[in-house]
């Protein structure tokens, strides 16, 4: 699974730096990635910022982004988790990056409660997730899903939302810490 999610191919298909450009993020800032998986963005996000947070439900995926980040030479805080509780203080995050995983979040509610904990009052949540199919749709990859239900749940959940931004086949779904 490491390999499909991390591979040559996969970036020039689709570089990290294209994601991060669009996030907005400053040097000053903290960010954590959740679901880094291999790391595919996590050495990117750390770095064009101060503090780059890695989790994951999975050592071996948490393992590779920590070799990964030694070979580059950038400095990762790792933290296994599936969301539900998250290991770190209140209000420290200043952006939240969930790649092709907030339809894997077993319990949704808890873990964006655990979210909106952690971030700072100007704090972002940045969901990336496949709205439509594309050139290579018959590729397994992560399922398709409705955009305006993600809303939803960021704004049950206590978000507020900002306009979200295409990327591909997919959409960054943005909420904020009100």
């Amino acid at each position: 699974m490491a390999f499909t999610l991390n591979n040559p191919i996969r970036r020039f298909l689709e570089p990290p730096d294209q994601l991060i450009a669009k996030l907005g993020l400053k040097a000053s800032d903290v960010v954590m990635d959740f679901g880094c998986g291999p790391g595919f963005y996590t050495i990117s996000i750390a770095r064009t910022v101060t503090k780059t947070i890695a989790v994951d439900v999975s050592s071996r995926m948490l393992e590779r982004t920590a070799s990964k980040a030694k070979k580059n030479n950038v400095t990762v805080d790792l933290l296994m988790t599936d969301g539900t509780a998250v290991n770190l203080g209140d209000g420290i995050v200043d952006l939240i990056l969930l790649h092709h995983v907030f339809h894997e979040i077993p319990d949704r509610p808890k873990a964006l409660g655990e979210f909106l904990r952690i971030m700072k009052r100007s704090g972002r949540l940045a969901i990336v997730e496949r709205i439509r199919g594309g050139l290579f749709a018959w590729i397994p990859g992560p399922p398709i899903i409705d955009q305006t239900e993600v809303a939803r749940e960021l704004v049950r959940a206590g978000f507020t939302l900002v306009p979200a931004i295409a990327h591909g086949n997919d959409s960054i779904i943005f909420g904020k810490k009100p």
